[in-house]
């Protein structure tokens, strides 16, 4: 089963007892804060759920498995997510 951001929305509403509105509000501020860091290359850590943050991979050469020829690879950033404890505890339940 997957969460959309509109069941988001209602779950938030649920557990807070907030209105439409203010559920939207605060869950569009925490995405621009998850999109503020990863775009400023800073890491985003909420403790003992989930850590986001960007690393920036080394340009590597890799092989074209058809063709065996050697393919230049240059430097880019990725995205790391680390799941917390606590995530990962509900996860092995």
């Amino acid at each position: 089963m997957t969460m959309n951001k509109k069941e988001i929305l209602t779950k938030m509403i649920e557990f807070t007892g907030s209105t439409k509105i203010e559920a939207e509000k605060n869950l569009d501020a925490f995405l621009k804060t998850i999109e503020y860091a990863v775009e400023n290359k800073e890491k985003l850590n909420v403790i003992g759920y989930f850590s986001i943050g960007t690393i920036t991979k080394a340009p590597r050469v890799c092989r074209n498995p058809k063709t065996g020829e050697e393919i230049q690879v240059p430097e880019k950033d990725a995205l790391k997510f680390k799941t917390g404890k606590i995530l990962a505890d509900l996860v092995n339940r």
